[in-house]
């Protein structure tokens, strides 16, 4: 199974990367780090983490205070979205 980012959240990664960037290049590192050890744990276990909607689930990224959105299908796991918890919720209806 693959991993693919949606538009939104391929954005959603460039203002979190672009925000870390900014304070210190290292922080931005361990964001990405962190990122990738949250997209291993979806894809070894995609079942695991709990609905945000009928169709689509999330899981809280270590270290970090972001929460990444997915979406299972046959033979990829679509990311939705990746935003900070302090943010409102996204609509995820124009995602999917």
């Amino acid at each position: 199974m693959d991993i693919k980012l949606h538009p939104k959240a391929e954005e959603n990664l460039q203002e979190a990367l672009s925000h870390y960037f900014k304070i210190d290049l290292n922080l931005e590192k361990k964001f990405i780090h962190y990122l990738d050890v949250t997209f291993n744990k979806i894809l070894d276990f995609p079942n695991l983490y709990q609905y945000e909607t009928k169709t689509s689930q999330k899981v809280l990224m270590d270290k970090f205070p972001y929460i990444v959105v997915y979406e299972q299908y046959e033979d990829i796991i679509m990311i939705l979205a990746i935003f900070h918890t302090s943010r409102n919720p996204i609509n995820l209806e124009d995602r999917t």
